[in-house]
């Protein structure tokens, strides 16, 4: 069966025929030309401070993705039936393993990269609470070291991952069959879950070491690194109620209240990510000191 958007066809709920609205030219270009200056400062961060790599693979891998969705979404602005920046719907005449194997020849730029772009954004904002973690001691919590508290939160974004790419397979490949989408929701819904939890942790951080972030004038580090986690778990829940409907449901067209509570949130995270790195706040002096009760003290990069 052939999907397009004349008045006589149908288009699939669970999987993506054609998109129901043309993006909007002016602020989608604005984020993409946003994106592409966020993605050159980090490129030149990650050069300068390349020890910190993992927060740089995070703010790497986020920006570029967000960048090549908000280009499909600049490209389909004069065309919405240009296919080459959305996720087409083909009839599954291979094996699933292969559509699997193959899922770049499937999944388009946009849809793709705005779903998966936060997730690795949020595995940075992880790394730099672990950083404010290593430089105070009152920052941990006894049961969880820096390196574990990251770790647990990343393996979170891991599953978030693996939900989303497989969902997002299965919708392009099963357009009237709902898994896909299911799976989509439950990895953005995975997603919120752990950003909650993460947003309950960073308030005992801020009330435990208020004092200090006081003292050092380093309270505003804390305040961007709370809005970034707000704005992360604004977009998440915006994301689980928009695909509630599958691609096609009645939020999908909403293009207004997409920038709103996908975009403009994502743009402030990604601004405050970069300007919060934790080299321009714990110097070369403190480099990231952890003590032990024993008095021992080691360095540590994130």
């Amino acid at each position: 069966m052939n999907y397009t958007t004349n008045g006589t066809s149908h288009i699939p709920p669970n999987g993506i025929g054609a998109l129901t609205f043309t993006p909007m030219l002016a602020p989608n270009a604005i984020f993409t030309t946003v994106y592409t200056i966020l993605l050159i400062l980090q490129l030149v961060l990650t050069v300068r401070f390349w020890r910190y790599y993992g927060y740089a693979i995070g703010m790497l891998g986020g920006l570029i993705l967000e960048l090549v969705g908000y280009i499909a979404k600049v490209q389909l602005s004069p065309n919405r039936a240009d296919k080459n920046g959305y996720i087409m719907y083909h009839p599954p005449q291979t094996p699933f393993l292969s559509y699997l194997l193959f899922a770049n020849k499937i999944l388009g730029r946009y849809i793709i990269g705005l779903t998966l772009g936060p997730t690795f954004l949020s595995s940075s904002l992880y790394l730099g609470i672990s950083a404010l973690q290593r430089h105070y001691e009152a920052a941990r919590f006894s049961r969880l070291s820096p390196k574990l508290f990251a770790t647990m939160f990343i393996l979170g974004d891991f599953i978030c991952l693996c939900f989303i790419g497989c969902g997002g397979s299965l919708a392009a490949i099963y357009a009237e069959n709902p898994i896909g989408v299911d799976l989509m929701i439950a990895g953005l819904a995975t997603q919120v879950l752990f950003t909650t939890i993460f947003c309950i942790l960073l308030a005992l951080v801020c009330r435990k070491i208020h004092y200090h972030l006081a003292k050092d004038n380093k309270n505003s580090y804390i305040y961007c690194v709370a809005t970034a986690a707000i704005c992360l778990f604004i977009r998440s829940c915006w994301r689980v109620a928009e695909l509630n409907g599958g691609f096609n449901g009645p939020l999908s067209d909403k293009e207004g209240i997409f920038i709103a509570l996908d975009s403009i949130p994502m743009i402030i995270m990604s601004v405050l990510l970069t300007v919060t790195h934790p080299e321009f706040w714990f110097d070369k002096q403190s480099h990231l000191r952890v003590r032990s009760t024993s008095g021992f003290s080691l360095d540590s990069k994130v």
